[in-house]
């Protein structure tokens, strides 16, 4: 039986995280449909080692493609047009699958067929060497994915036709571009389901990663993505979700506030970032002491605030 899953792996300039990725693609117990890989106009020998690995496979198709416009989603749009399986994995470039990925995603599809997102809690390895499990769930999803991002590229397994469907990846966008298009396919279906068992994925922090180690140098990334999530949201008529964005853009001050310091210039740009993004929210919210409560949640504990936003700002059958 055919494999109904393709692998899309863009890249730029990773020459030096390339191999370990695509080595772990090819220890797979079972073989994708296929793998497309996307340089996005590398300037070190990224291309090359691809070319090189696609010459050397022969349990599965592989091609190399070239997109010259810059950005992750011009580069997985161009991969996403060559994928002609029933399902698509797409799969950073920097990260590894454990030997049973495939596989288990596989086996999971056909025995749900008519489910569209699949997906499974993940690995993350910091910067200091330390792991966390990123979990992955299908209940209440669009809460879930607002607060915890469950649908970020790692963790998850689409029905190709849904990701065309609902527009692929929004090539304006430059970070949390997953988030983004995660929004947009959970509000197209309610057919998600989880996988059980341990991760399968190990995802690395790097200090060059695309979207950075730093939330306050770059706050116009992070707030595009929310501001096109409003507008998705509004635009289906789910006015109440928009709540949910605030306490996300609350938490996202909250971010930029752990990075202040009075001693230099970027910690003073930092307080001021967190106390532009939280007035901002403030005075347009019907809600403003929650939205105190969900800063001053992230600011001091740090963890579960998604858990104290639940509380909140209940779940009602109509925002799950």
């Amino acid at each position: 039986m055919n494999n109904p899953i393709t692998i899309v792996i863009p890249a730029y300039n990773r020459a030096h995280t390339l191999p370990r990725t695509l080595l772990s693609v090819e220890r797979q117990t079972a073989a994708p449909a296929r793998v497309v890989l996307v340089d996005n106009s590398s300037t070190d020998s990224t291309l090359a080692f691809m070319q090189e690995w696609a010459a050397r496979q022969q349990c599965f198709d592989v091609i190399v493609l070239s997109e010259h416009r810059r950005g992750a989603c011009a580069a997985r749009n161009c991969g996403l047009r060559a994928v002609k399986s029933e399902f698509v994995m797409f799969f950073d470039s920097d990260d590894e699958m454990l030997p049973s990925h495939v596989a288990d995603f596989s086996a999971a599809i056909a025995a749900n067929p008519d489910c569209d997102i699949f997906g499974r809690d993940i690995y993350c390895l910091d910067l200091d060497g330390r792991r966390e499990t990123h979990y992955y769930t299908a209940n209440s999803a669009i809460f879930n994915h607002i607060f915890r991002a469950c649908l970020a590229t790692a963790r998850i397994v689409v029905r190709t036709e849904l990701v065309r469907r609902v527009g692929g990846w929004n090539e304006s966008l430059s970070a949390w571009d997953d988030y983004e298009l995660g929004v947009r396919l959970l509000l197209a279906t309610d057919k998600v389901r989880r996988l059980d068992g341990k991760p399968s994925v190990i995802t690395y922090r790097l200090e060059e990663s695309l979207t950075g180690t730093s939330f306050s140098t770059r706050p116009e990334h992070w707030e595009s993505s929310l501001d096109k999530v409003e507008h998705h949201f509004l635009a289906a008529g789910r006015d109440e979700l928009v709540r949910w964005v605030d306490a996300r853009r609350m938490i996202l001050a909250s971010q930029y506030m752990a990075e202040a310091d009075p001693a230099t210039e970027s910690g003073r740009n930092a307080a001021a970032q967190a106390a532009r993004l939280r007035a901002e929210v403030l005075a347009r919210s019907d809600a403003p002491l929650r939205m105190k409560m969900i800063y001053l949640h992230n600011r001091y504990l740090k963890r579960l605030t998604w858990a104290f936003a639940r509380l909140l700002f209940p779940l009602t059958s109509t925002s799950r």
